[in-house]
């Protein structure tokens, strides 16, 4: 009711008095863009609250004239600027782009009006449009863009930058920032941000150069592109850190960091929507009105650029209204009249220009709070105060998350919540789900598909319903997209498990991983659950068929020796008989009918058959013969015993004879190629030990050089090349062992190399890695990563001849016997063949006997007949 009759009585006056104002009736002008309704909204509702306010203005009325112009149109800005001057105002506020702040700016420094500007949209000038003049009479409600520097300047020093990359857009932030910051940040290099392709050509250089700290001082979709063009560089994680300056940037626009990898530091001013001040939080409601639900109700959501805009606004108004009230207390009001673009007379000209002044020496003065924070002008043209939240952005289980690690202003410094560059790991407390990743590799991980989907078994996986049961969390198990266990891409991204874990998409990654020190620069790992070495896999050699095997036991050389002494010996024991006078032979040498039969063939056969462990037909009877004889005996015996023994060795023991059995023998032969799987740990170790050693070189050298390729795209293409081909494999003697229980034609062979450990791969900082590396701890000391080794590793094979390898007996096969039936139907030829000539032999002598007698008759009867 009050604001009301003043108002009517004001109007009479102003009706009946024209040119006359008092300090009863204020009226300030406000500009604003034609198509922003809402901004209209923030007036009225700063207005009312005034003129409800007891404290100020209590005893007059704030009025505003509006003009709402054009975006864009500068001409329609001047005139409609013109048209407040005529209203008698006693100051503008605006809220417009970019070019028509500045003409505003110029045209109230003209005429000596008092301006406090809003910057409505982001443009090259930001933070403000016209850069006003410390004598002047327009101000800007934002605070200047080098506090944010300073803030920036101090997050520096504390994160120790020395060589830092700053990109911008503008020629006046760039001004702003080699002022602020020369010196600060040791070596620095300046990039203007023109388009993607010139960003990466300028990204590509700074990488060459080794930098690793970036600023970037841009718009949103200027800074998104740059973080895109970096993260496909890989240079948005491990040792990069990129901070992105902005005043404004509200909750909704960072999560379009959500393919950013890594994690980045976002410097923002601090906007609080929550208050107990009833004319802020209306004002607040307000302000939000802009952004409104699918119900047409007003959005609680995250204060946005626009939103922060209308505050700055109301703000502004509010300011104007402070500033005036305390000119009206003081008793220094005056009218600044009716005025027109056409000129000023003098005492107009002169009455604005001194209240103008007064303004302005009072704005310097006071401090109040606004939507925003505290607002003061004591320093300059530009509000003093400003509060920046330091936002932590991670790029995690595919979407942006965001959490405040710290706050800067200009008062109190840096205060860190939150070492920067550094996870959150709120989201992994206890009743969470995490997500796991892994790889299917026997028996650490197996998959069989049932009609419900994959069904997982396997050494890892019991390990992993054990780190379930002591975090006491569930878990979403999933298999790596691209197979691999991970290592650095050429652009420097992490691929495989490693890299599902680093970029966020995976809490942990349980598998027969191996821990290296490549691989621990980017994620964490727990202690070892078991230790491994590498072996060589080799395809078994075919063992060719022997059918003489039964020879095998004594070398030609000693059979030769075994014939020549039966043919020695025989010659001897019958000499000795000749020569004995108590042989048979020279007992019986004058009885036709007692001649000894002990002949030289049948010497030959007493010495064969002594050998053979038989009885003669005919034996010696003189005692050297017979000494002769015992002593052929003795030998026989232990060359038949002798061989006998090795003969059951040779038939029933299997003998592995490969050409390869060491690293050595590999590197000095070129008929088999030898590989691992490409992008391995492996792989790495022996692109590092190829510089170091001599023997790896050689290794090395053929392996990245051989046609085709010598590396596998997983171990099971690497046993089907061991299978296939002439090829060696390296890989994990744990794993190598268990195969060849399932692949019998499989076996490793030299000394296992490159000892190592497997381990679980968390984020870095993760604080359940410590729980679960005691948990394999206790698990070892109780026996059950053993227990579980033995489940999985030592099951029983599919292998037949497994033992046979080992050197156990097996039986005793056709092939390895052949020969001895083959010696037999020789025999049995031979002795058919004697008998035939022995038949032609006594049809010759009979023959022959018959012919003697015949001539023998006829010579008779020719004598007879003679006579």
């Amino acid at each position: 009711m009050r604001a009301l009759l003043f108002t009517l009585f004001t109007h009479i006056v102003f009706i009946g008095v024209p040119g006359l104002a008092t300090s009863s009736v204020i009226r300030i002008g406000v500009l604003v863009e034609a198509e922003n309704d809402a901004m209209e909204d923030v007036v009225a509702l700063a207005i009312n609250q005034i003129n409800e306010d007891e404290e100020l203005l209590s005893h007059s009325v704030f009025e505003h004239v509006i003009q709402k112009v054009p975006t864009g149109e500068t001409f329609a800005v001047i005139k409609s600027a013109c048209i407040l001057l005529s209203a008698g105002v006693s100051g503008v506020v605006s809220a417009l782009s970019c070019d028509a702040n500045r003409a505003i700016a110029s045209m109230m420094e003209d005429n000596h009006l008092f301006h406090i500007s809003v910057l409505r949209h982001r443009c090259e000038d930001d933070p403000a449009s016209f850069s006003p003049s410390q004598d002047g009479y327009s101000f800007s409600i934002r605070p200047n863009i080098t506090l944010s520097n300073a803030a920036m300047v101090d997050l520096t020093r504390v994160l120790k930058w020395n060589k830092t990359v700053i990109f911008y857009e503008n020629s006046e932030d760039q001004a702003q920032v080699q002022n602020m910051l020369r010196g600060e940040f040791g070596r620095t290099v300046m990039i203007r941000y023109k388009d993607e392709s010139h960003v990466k050509q300028q990204l590509a250089q700074v990488k060459e150069r080794d930098f690793k700290h970036f600023a970037v001082y841009c718009t949103l979709e200027g800074t998104i592109n740059i973080l895109r063009q970096a993260s496909s560089f890989g240079m948005t994680i491990g040792e990069y850190e990129w901070v992105i300056v902005s005043q404004v940037m509200s909750d909704v626009e960072l999560h379009r960091f959500n393919n950013i990898a890594g994690i980045v530091t976002v410097l923002r001013q601090s906007v609080y929507t929550e208050t107990d001040n009833p004319q802020f939080a209306e004002a607040w409601a307000r302000v939000r009105l802009g952004n409104k639900d699918s119900t047409g109700n007003p959005a609680l959501s995250p204060v946005e650029y626009d939103q922060v805009v209308r505050a700055y606004l109301y703000d502004a108004i509010q300011t104007m209204a402070t500033v005036i009230d305390d000119v009206i207390v003081r008793g220094k009001w005056q009218s600044p009249g009716n005025l027109t673009c056409n000129g000023l007379n003098g005492n107009h000209r002169q009455n604005l220009q001194k209240g103008s002044q007064r303004f302005k020496k009072t704005l310097r003065k006071i401090r109040l709070e606004g939507l925003l924070g505290e607002i003061s002008f004591s320093h300059g043209s530009y509000n003093d105060h400003l509060k920046m939240d330091l936002i932590s952005v991670e790029n995690l289980m595919n979407s942006s998350h965001y959490w405040r690690i710290g706050s800067w202003d200009n008062n109190r410094g840096l205060e860190l919540i939150q070492k920067p560059f550094t996870r959150n790991f709120d989201l992994y407390k206890t009743n969470q789900t995490l997500r796991i990743v892994t790889i299917v590799e026997a028996p650490f991980v197996m998959r069989e598909d049932t009609p419900r989907g994959p069904k997982y078994s396997g050494y890892c996986i019991d390990l992993i319903h054990k780190i379930a049961d002591t975090l006491k969390v569930k878990y979403d198990l999933y298999e790596v997209p691209d197979s691999k266990y991970g290592s650095q891409n050429d652009d420097g991204t992490w691929n495989g498990l490693v890299g599902e874990v680093y970029y966020g998409r995976a809490h942990l990654a349980v598998a027969g991983m191996i821990t290296t020190s490549e691989r621990q620069r980017v994620v964490d790992f727990t202690k070892p659950f078991m230790n491994y070495d590498v072996s060589i896999l080799i395809r078994k050699p075919q063992q060719a068929t022997n059918t003489f095997a039964f020879l095998q036991p004594l070398r030609i050389s000693v059979w030769g020796c075994v014939l020549a002494s039966i043919l020695l010996i025989g010659v001897v024991m019958f000499l000795l008989d000749r020569l004995s006078p108590f042989s048979d032979y020279n007992v019986h040498r004058s009885s036709k009918e007692g001649r000894s039969k002990f002949n030289l063939m049948n010497s030959l056969w007493f010495t064969f058959s002594g050998f053979m462990q038989q009885g003669a037909d005919y034996t010696p009877v003189a005692v050297s013969s017979r000494i002769m004889g015992a002593f052929w005996w003795f030998g026989s015996l232990i060359v038949v015993a002798t061989y006998t023994a090795n003969l059951a060795a040779f038939l029933t023991v299997s003998r592995m004879d490969t050409s390869i059995n060491s690293l050595e023998d590999l590197a000095q032969q070129s008929k088999i190629e030898y590989g691992t799987v490409e992008d391995s740990s492996l792989m790495r170790w022996f692109q590092r030990r190829a510089e170091q050693d001599e023997l790896y070189s050689r290794l090395w050298s053929l392996m990245s050089t051989v046609k085709p390729s010598a590396w596998v795209h997983s171990p099971e293409q690497g046993y089907d090349r061991v299978l296939n081909e002439n090829y060696a494999f390296f890989w994990d003697s744990p794993i190598l062992d268990y195969t060849k229980q399932t692949r019998c034609e499989l076996m490793t062979v030299g000394k296992p190399f490159n000892l190592k450990g497997y381990g679980v791969a968390t984020p870095r900082g993760a604080p359940y890695r410590e729980e679960i590396s005691v948990l394999f701890l206790k698990m070892q000391e109780q026996g059950l990563l053993e227990g579980l080794r033995k489940k999985w590793f030592e099951k029983e094979s599919l292998c037949s001849s497994l033992e046979t390898s080992r050197g156990q007996p097996r039986d005793v096969q056709l092939e390895m016997v052949a020969g001895v039936f083959y010696v037999l139907a020789m025999g049995a030829a031979l002795a058919f063949i004697t008998l035939f000539l022995e038949i032609i032999w006594s049809f010759y002598r009979k023959y022959k006997t018959d012919v003697d007698s015949t001539d023998s008759k006829d010579y008779e009867l020719a004598k007879t007949n003679s006579l």
